[in-house]
């Protein structure tokens, strides 16, 4: 995507294309802004360290349906490019609470939630990093606590069998498939299941504030970023029913057992 010169001419790039298919409903989506790729977020509390610019534009659309804000720019990255390009040694300065702080602070937050059946939950972590969060609650006496993260080694298999209690902290706006996202869950959730997790919806002055959101971020691999609308779908459309707690924190549950939820142990190979 660099300017290439050669001779006395100056070869430019193809131009990106003004619309592409919303990775939720499809509609097309037109530009909404550009972010230089050293673009990082703000965190709750935080503040954005000054960094240098990049060089490279990263594009951002949002649909005009279903209000998903996106880039494609890294459809085509491997687990790799992420490590070495985003999820690499310098992440800890941008975000310092994502490798023990914060998966400590849910940690606590599903015991507070769901300490009564931590003898017979099956516990799957997805998106979990390094396992932290699972290790606090083996260490508050939670039985089965799996991890699942493809950016991290030792991580990066999607253990067999099915859980009935699903998290999913700060992942989904990292995904660059959210709709393979969600899939993968559902694989893994038994069928009185439920899914917890975080992800922060756009605000309703988004249009007023374009680009200057603090939660737009390529630098922190903030690449797909939900509406109330688009969540939603995503959720029904692999059959579940969807409440948010907060504009961050949310619960998913499939329709047809939504008011059945059972937090026993399910069979280890089937829901």
């Amino acid at each position: 995507m660099f300017i290439q010169q050669k001779g006395y001419g100056v070869h430019l790039p193809p131009p990106v294309p003004e619309l592409a298919p919303c990775k939720i409903c499809g509609t097309p989506a037109p530009f909404f802004g550009i972010a230089d790729f050293n673009r990082a977020c703000v965190e709750p509390g935080g503040e954005r360290l000054p960094r240098p610019l990049y060089g490279f534009a990263i594009y951002y659309r949002r649909c005009p349906s279903c209000e998903f804000l996106f880039t494609d720019t890294f459809d085509a990255w491997s687990p790799a490019d992420f490590r070495a390009h985003i999820y690499n040694d310098e992440y800890a300065r941008l975000d310092p609470d994502f490798a023990q702080k914060r998966p400590a602070a849910n940690a606590a937050f599903i015991a507070q939630l769901f300490g009564a059946q931590k003898d017979t939950l099956r516990l799957l972590d997805f998106g979990g990093g390094s396992g932290h969060l699972a290790a606090c609650l083996r260490g508050l006496g939670f039985a089965t606590c799996d991890t699942y993260d493809p950016f991290t080694p030792g991580f990066d298999t999607l253990p067999d069998g099915t859980y009935n209690l699903i998290t999913c902290f700060e992942t989904l706006e990292h995904a660059v498939d959210p709709d393979g996202c969600v899939k993968s869950i559902a694989t893994r959730l038994a069928e009185y299941g439920v899914v917890v997790f975080s992800t922060l919806v756009q605000p309703a002055d988004l249009d007023k504030l374009g680009m200057t959101w603090d939660y737009i971020g390529p630098r922190n691999g903030h690449i797909s970023i939900q509406s109330n609308k688009s969540l939603a779908l995503l959720w029904e459309r692999h059959g579940f029913m969807l409440s948010s707690i907060t504009d961050n924190v949310h619960m998913a549950s499939r329709r047809d057992g939504g008011d059945r939820v059972q937090l026993g142990t399910p069979a280890p190979g089937g829901g």
